[in-house]
């Protein structure tokens, strides 16, 4: 479409032709920012009245799907729990963590940022501080309750197990364990075990998907993760839905079922 040099000359076509092109140059992300960034500077203009109307008016800023963030298989999640089945103090702390992480689909900080007061062996509940300073107990089942309990065991053994007030004490410096120092080593642990790098988060999401995949409420699965709109549910369940839809579908085949 030809160019034009002045604004009174732009039309609807314009910021079409300007939004197609540059997500074909960058992004459906990157077009969508500048596609925004043009709807308010035309905004502006016929508040100026520079413009009777802008020529943006009653488009739509290109939708960005997002990426679909990997489950991790059962295969992969025996092979990282292999990796961290010895005795010392280091597995047995990686252990309890990575469970928690699985077991419970809590985020990277709310395992983290955990005092010893936050665990509740009898009533299997970790007390987490989700966004927004919202408080809740999350719950975990048995397998993860004798991991947690293994390491409690062994961190009361542990040489500043008594000075640190944090659940999670770091190996090298002998203070708490950082959010950062967590996501590290679940990263040298999972590269260590051949699986790649694997990021904490990637657990919410295999949560969210094992616990649909099982028939789970998702009313439940909102109160045990700390969402408050069922859109995050649709968002977190993208990972994997096709294979649960397979899985529903091998259940409830109208043809089978003649």
């Amino acid at each position: 479409m030809p160019a034009v040099d002045d604004v009174l000359d732009i039309k609807r076509a314009h910021v079409q032709a300007f939004v197609v092109h540059e997500i074909a140059r960058t992004s459906a992300s990157s077009a969508r920012s500048r596609f925004l960034g043009v709807q308010q500077w035309l905004k502006w203009l016929v508040v100026e009245e520079e413009i009777d109307r802008s020529p943006a008016e009653g488009l739509s800023a290109p939708q960005v799907e997002e990426p679909e963030v990997p489950i991790l298989t059962t295969d992969q999640l025996q092979t990282l729990l292999k990796s961290v089945q010895g005795r010392e103090f280091a597995e047995v702390r990686d252990r309890a963590m990575i469970l928690l992480w699985l077991d419970s689909g809590v985020r990277l900080s709310e395992v983290v940022d955990r005092t010893l007061e936050d665990v509740d062996l009898d009533m299997q509940v970790l007390h987490v501080m989700g966004k927004g300073s919202r408080g809740r107990a999350v719950p975990y089942g048995t397998k993860t309750a004798q991991a947690v309990d293994r390491y409690l065991r062994a961190r009361a053994r542990h040489p500043y197990g008594k000075t640190v007030e944090h659940l999670w004490i770091g190996q090298k410096t002998k203070k708490r364990l950082t959010v950062s120092g967590a996501g590290k080593l679940l990263a040298r642990r999972s590269e260590a075990a051949g699986l790649g790098r694997i990021h904490p988060h990637q657990f919410r999401h295999t949560f969210a998907h094992m616990w649909l995949a099982a028939g789970g409420n998702e009313t439940d699965l909102m109160r045990i993760t700390g969402w408050k709109s069922r859109s995050m549910v649709d968002r977190y369940a993208r990972s994997a839905g096709a294979e649960r839809a397979r899985e529903q579908h091998r259940k409830l085949s109208p043809g089978d079922r003649l």
